[in-house]
């Protein structure tokens, strides 16, 4: 951890700035990540289970699995159960599930912004770290000069290379960010798909549904 230390006391302020930025990024992936972990699987569960109810004629318990659906699939599906209830067309069932369905989208999408927008800002913070540290070096390079001092020179060197520490350490950031953030929506991606054909199954089984069937189950 000496060399962890020694690179931020040459980095200077900006360095803790970088280093925020890249721990609020890991901390929206994780939480993103451990958000979706086990959807996908339990979205093809749950096809699996309503597909088979629908073939056995079980229509009460295709009516449950859409009920009592988890990872916030149960407002989606269950808004087609309410229309299927009524009797609705397979149309107007399946609009109002991808209205529900582009909800629960949205907040999957939530944070994702913000990881770009934090991947795009640590080379920003690198680079001013850098201006900060090379006006720095230039003001002790004028000190040296009017004192007469010799090694002037040197003294700006060993600043400038000192300043580049942020440089590299935003870049390096960035990087980090900018993968965490395309596999993320990699992730996403597939789960919404998975959700988009979700709905589409289901939509085509709730139509089979005969809403006095279902109250005579429920009774």
């Amino acid at each position: 951890m000496t060399w962890l230390a020694s690179i931020f006391e040459r980095g200077g302020p900006s360095m803790g700035a970088i280093a925020v930025v890249a721990l609020l990024g890991i901390t929206i992936f994780v939480e993103r990540l451990l958000t979706l972990r086990g959807l996908v699987p339990d979205v093809r569960n749950l096809g699996r289970r309503v597909r088979d109810a629908a073939s056995a004629g079980d229509l009460a318990r295709v009516l449950a699995h859409c009920s009592e659906a988890g990872h916030s699939l149960a407002p989606v599906l269950g808004r087609g159960v309410e229309l299927a209830m009524r009797g609705q067309s397979r149309e107007e069932i399946h609009a109002v599930m991808v209205r529900e369905g582009k909800r629960l989208a949205l907040r999957m999408r939530r944070g994702l912004g913000l990881l770009a927008t934090l991947g795009t800002m640590s080379p920003f913070l690198g680079l001013l770290g850098t201006v900060l540290g090379i006006m720095q070096a230039l003001e002790d390079l004028g000190h040296a000069t009017g004192a007469g001092l010799q090694g002037g020179y040197g003294v700006v060197s060993t600043g400038v290379a000192e300043a580049l520490v942020t440089t590299a350490a935003g870049i390096v950031v960035a990087v980090v960010l900018v993968l965490l953030h395309q596999a993320l929506r990699a992730r996403l991606s597939a789960v919404i798909l998975e959700i988009q054909l979700l709905v589409e199954e289901v939509a085509d089984h709730l139509v089979e549904v005969d809403p006095r069937k279902s109250e005579v189950a429920d009774g």
